[in-house]
């Protein structure tokens, strides 16, 4: 197995460690997890946004971010519509876009970081 597979598959345990840190409850269903996501989807926009104006984002990473934010909220969008009549694939969705929105909040926190 590849370790970037590796890492996807860690993913749950990750989101679910911290919830617990936080002290809220994880998310159990699909829907709580795609609900979840959306909140992410948000952070990740907003944030994006934030750094733009403080210019501690070019132009041109402020759009390849929100276009990989975009792509993410496509995937959760599927999910969302698949969840009840095909689970197996609103869960790969869900997989895949919550890898995408991690991958950009953990370059947004390297770039406030500088």
């Amino acid at each position: 197995m590849l370790p970037f597979t590796k890492a996807w598959l860690a993913l749950p345990l990750l989101l679910l460690v911290a919830c617990a840190q936080l002290g809220l409850e994880p998310a159990q269903t699909t829907d709580q997890k795609i609900a979840y996501a959306y909140g992410v989807h948000t952070a990740v926009l907003e944030t994006a946004s934030a750094e733009i104006t403080a210019k501690q984002l070019t132009p041109r990473e402020g759009n390849q971010i929100l276009l990989l934010a975009d792509q993410s909220r496509v995937l959760l969008d599927s999910a969302k519509d698949l969840a009840s009549s095909d689970a197996t694939t609103a869960q790969g969705k869900l997989i895949l876009a919550t890898g995408i929105l991690t991958q950009l909040q953990t370059y947004l926190r390297a770039k406030q970081g500088r």
